[in-house]
């Protein structure tokens, strides 16, 4: 029975030991390059990074983004916090 690598084991292989697949073309390194931003490596564990961690100083300016509508009115809590996940964003506070 053969045992085939699970389909991030370059993204591993290169947050770890900063190599690449061995022939990989150019386009397919800067590609890998590109794509390991979004994980990390922990203690055997791949991580992919999903958020984008926002200062105090733009927090109120995100949470009027995301509780108002283009029509009018407001969304409630949760559905604020869930528009600023769903947006990519957050900060320890947000619930």
């Amino acid at each position: 029975m053969t045992h085939a690598s699970p389909w991030y084991a370059d993204i591993c292989n290169y947050l770890v030991a900063s190599t690449y697949l061995r022939g990989a073309s150019q386009a397919a390194k800067d590609k890998l390059e590109s794509d390991a931003k979004y994980y990390v490596w922990d203690n055997s564990y791949l991580w992919r990074i999903t958020r984008r961690c926002i200062p105090e100083s733009e927090i109120k300016l995100v949470l009027h983004f995301c509780h108002s509508e283009l029509e009018g009115g407001h969304y409630g809590s949760m559905r604020t916090a869930k528009k600023v996940l769903d947006n990519g964003l957050y900060w320890p506070t947000i619930f």
